[in-house]
């Protein structure tokens, strides 16, 4: 499919072995800067502090609350990509104190040059889906850290909702949560690139007469907000995978390989220093 864009639209890394000596400095600089305090909590991470511009946001993470007590602890950041030339300063302070900078995960978005209306998809693992003002969600709201949640939204629409900038002709993007189950080191990341064509079914409805009667009206009372897909049978669903193949299906994994380095390079740069072509076990030892 032509004219699909993919990026990375929020990225979680976790810097290991940050020595609290370095951190409780560095915040006290950082919560002074930008007018915040930290806060200390008893579940996941114990000390964090959030930063919100308005247009820009950091949120930074440290020790876990389980953790041994000890001198060394993760820190963990999330961020938008499109922030971190904003809060280079800060985070490249982080990456000198780390051992290890690690990928936790991030969410791929692909922008698809075609109204929702037109745009099939479902999940091809048993994900539920869930439909809110006009968005597909695929698994409930807590699960929305996990490997493999999906939305799918009119970004046009969105744009013109928030009052930025309009798009050109029609986009609907479909963003999904990529989180390796063991964490990569950042700079190897470009040899990684997502791999969802397992998890989802997705594309552009291109002529309904092609499907059998049954299965077309199920498609579109499925694309109508009707009937969701977990309420047809699994023979159904079954059915509506194969006869999909008569329309223009989307392969989620080509399209992300093509565009992965240049989605991944900017925050590689800046949180890691260097993007790595070389096999994971060398830049581990290396």
């Amino acid at each position: 499919m032509k004219g699909v864009t993919v990026s990375i639209d929020r990225i979680v890394i976790d810097f290991t072995d940050v020595y609290w000596d370095f951190f409780n400095e560095f915040h006290k600089r950082i919560c002074h800067f930008y007018g915040v305090k930290m806060t200390v909590g008893e579940r996941g991470f114990q000390y964090r502090l959030k930063i919100n511009t308005g247009e820009h946001f950091l949120h930074i993470s440290y020790k876990l609350v389980y953790a041994p007590k000890t001198r060394k602890n993760t820190l963990r950041i999330e961020v938008y990509p499109k922030s971190l030339v904003y809060f280079r300063y800060w985070l490249e302070q982080i990456r000198d104190f780390a051992n290890e900078i690690l990928f936790v995960r991030c969410d791929v978005a692909f922008d698809i040059p075609v109204p929702i209306n037109d745009l099939f998809s479902m999940s091809t693992k048993g994900r539920k889906l869930r439909l809110f003002k006009g968005t597909r969600y695929y698994n409930g709201k807590h699960q929305r850290q996990e490997d493999g949640y999906c939305r799918v939204y009119d970004k046009k629409r969105q744009l013109m909702e928030t009052g930025r900038q309009g798009i050109k002709g029609e986009q609907t993007r479909m963003e999904i949560v990529y989180a390796p189950k063991g964490k990569l080191p950042l700079a190897a990341l470009v040899q990684f690139p997502p791999q969802f064509n397992s998890k989802y079914l997705c594309a552009v409805l291109t002529d309904l007469s092609k499907f059998t009667p049954k299965v077309g009206r199920l498609v579109q009372e499925i694309q109508q907000g009707e009937l969701l897909p977990q309420d047809t049978t699994p023979y159904y669903r079954k059915k509506i995978q194969e006869q999909m193949k008569t329309q223009d299906v989307f392969d989620l994994n080509e399209v992300a390989a093509e565009q992965w380095q240049e989605a991944i390079t900017l925050p590689c740069a800046i949180l890691s220093g260097k993007v790595s072509h070389l096999p994971i076990q060398e830049v581990r030892s290396g």
